[in-house]
């Protein structure tokens, strides 16, 4: 039986996008309003819930977006050359993101606070992309090893945990801090005892 009505008038793409910037800017699900997503996406609530089922279903697009995101970024250690500079550039990048958008943080680690362990589809989304990340960490600190970059006596998945809680500390601190960059030092000295 075909469907009565106007059909959907929004790319669904750009819906998600942009509920992604509005859940993490204003740092999670619960300070969000319907009117708020109205606002940013340009949708009216009949059309949001119609398509999306409710605010949830349209939060837990717009994690799983972000954390395809995370899984992106981990995906850029692997490949050829060296490697320190590479997983440097993945820790320091948080702190680029802190200077250029200010108090938001990991949308990860933000819904990590606000949802686990209450929101089963979260904790998946949230712990699956921490996942990915250790696991790109740690291969990276291997092929390291491999090449006589990374020292040989580094537990490289216990360094690649350790990371990934430096990562998200990072975007925690770096909230209040005036100068991001200066968090820098923090990174040297996470990263410099790997080197052979």
């Amino acid at each position: 039986m075909p469907r009565s009505g106007r059909p959907r008038t929004f790319d669904h793409d750009d819906v998600v996008v942009r509920a992604m910037g509005l859940f993490w800017r204003r740092r999670g699900y619960g300070a969000t309003s319907i009117r708020d997503l109205q606002d940013a996406v340009g949708v009216l609530p009949g059309s949001l819930y119609a398509a999306y089922g409710d605010k949830r279903g349209l939060f837990l697009l717009a994690l799983g977006r972000y954390a395809q995101r995370t899984r992106t970024d981990a995906d850029a250690l692997a490949g050829d050359g060296p490697v320190l500079p590479r997983v440097r550039a993945l820790v320091t990048d948080v702190l680029e993101a802190a200077a250029e958008a200010p108090g938001r943080g990991c949308m990860l680690g933000n819904a990590a606070v606000e949802s686990v362990p209450d929101d089963r589809e979260a904790t998946d989304i949230v712990s699956d992309a921490l996942d990915a990340l250790e696991v790109a960490i740690e291969a990276a600190i291997e092929a390291g090893q491999d090449s006589g970059e990374v020292r040989d006596d580094v537990d490289a998945g216990a360094y690649a945990r350790m990371l990934v809680a430096l990562i998200q500390g990072l975007h925690v601190v770096a909230r209040v801090e005036d100068d991001p960059g200066r968090l820098g030092d923090a990174v040297d000295a996470a990263l410099e005892p790997l080197a052979a």
